[in-house]
């Protein structure tokens, strides 16, 4: 008896000890705060972009207007020490856009996120032609969030890249007056002016990011497209949560996020020729298919594309742009759409060589 005695103590001092290390949860006033969290990596500050520390991590509180910088350190016990100030910056960090040199991008790359000193934490990036209103792709670092985030507002930055007519070619008005211009009278996709079709898609979603301030900075022009609403909310949306899964499906750490488009979508006009759609004169184009590259250190790399017409009911062949291999077990498109799973090496290479060694 007290063999089993003494077996059952020495488990349970087992499990205690497992117990000790823990790693530090950020609570959501913080992360829905207007603060800026930051870690040193090689001598520079970093955006921190998960809400979770691990033991002995350095977290450091960025504000504007010269204040000084409040650090503390995760605890073998869960805590930060010192405990983060009560109350928020008197002058927060303020967001920007700027125009960076990116060989990867022909066109122009912005990055988005705060200027610090002589530094800038990045939160993503974008390739975007304003005069066409064309976003080609963002790269993103997304890390495992383990608090519900608060949504992005309802309105969009145009970054003064667009004008508010540009911004007006969403409207379902515009579009559908659109679509009667290119496509002939009483087209057969969009029945009246208040019908849906096309919405403002994002590249970077805000559910790849962590804080509040953060993931507010998603809904931008020049992180959007003209992505067909059904499949925006359906087979899309399953793609952006199953990227969040892979954290507890394979354990990664960080995954570097390179969302795109290809070519312009054609649908037939009331002759039956193929038309390109454009929600305006030669400017805001409908992609024909929509890409993510998903890629981790350990050489993990998926690219997942989806055919960006909502009106099909046939699904189309990918051959021209992907040469198609089985999509993961943790991935089921079977929402509204068509989506495949192509393979990596090819697919960058045929279709975006420019992000060989980038996504």
């Amino acid at each position: 008896m007290n063999h089993l005695k003494y077996l059952l103590i020495g488990i349970s001092l087992l499990l205690g000890a497992g117990n000790v290390w823990c790693d530090c949860q950020l609570s959501k006033a913080n992360t829905w705060s207007d603060r800026t969290f930051a870690h040193i990596v090689s001598n520079r500050y970093e955006l921190l972009l998960t809400d979770r520390l691990q033991t002995n991590q350095n977290l450091h509180l960025l504000c504007g207007g010269g204040q000084v910088v409040f650090s503390t350190t995760c605890q073998s016990n869960g805590h930060l020490n010192p405990p983060l100030p009560t109350t928020n910056c008197t002058v927060p960090l303020t967001p920007t856009v700027q125009a960076v040199r990116d060989p990867s991008c022909s066109h122009t790359m912005y990055r988005v996120g705060f200027p610090y000193q002589q530094q800038f934490l990045e939160i993503y990036r974008s390739c975007y032609q304003a005069s066409t209103m064309t976003a080609y792709f963002s790269i993103t670092k997304v890390y495992p969030t383990y608090l519900n985030s608060d949504g992005p507002p309802p309105t969009f930055d145009r970054d003064g890249l667009i004008s508010p007519a540009d911004v007006a070619t969403f409207q379902r008005k515009s579009i559908y007056n659109q679509f009667e211009r290119i496509l002939g009278r009483h087209q057969r996709y969009i029945p009246n002016d208040k019908s849906s079709s096309f919405e403002r898609g994002h590249l970077s979603p805000a559910g790849d990011h962590t804080f509040t301030r953060n993931l507010r900075q998603t809904n931008k022009y020049l992180n959007v497209m003209a992505q067909h609403q059904n499949i925006n909310r359906s087979n899309w949306k399953i793609v952006e949560n199953w990227v969040h899964r892979l954290f507890a499906v394979r354990q990664f750490d960080v995954l570097k996020v390179c969302t795109g488009t290809l070519g312009v979508l054609e649908l037939d006009n009331t002759a039956g020729h193929p038309v390109q759609i454009f929600l305006a004169t030669n400017k805001n184009p409908a992609p024909k298919w929509m890409y993510k590259i998903v890629s981790h250190l350990s050489g993990y790399k998926v690219v997942v594309l989806t055919y960006n017409n909502g009106w099909a009911t046939v699904s189309p062949d990918p051959t021209s742009v992907c040469q198609r291999v089985s999509c993961p077990s943790s991935l089921t498109p079977n929402g509204t759409g068509f989506t495949f799973c192509c393979d990596p090496v090819h697919f960058i290479s045929s279709n975006v060589p420019n992000l060989t060694g980038v996504c």
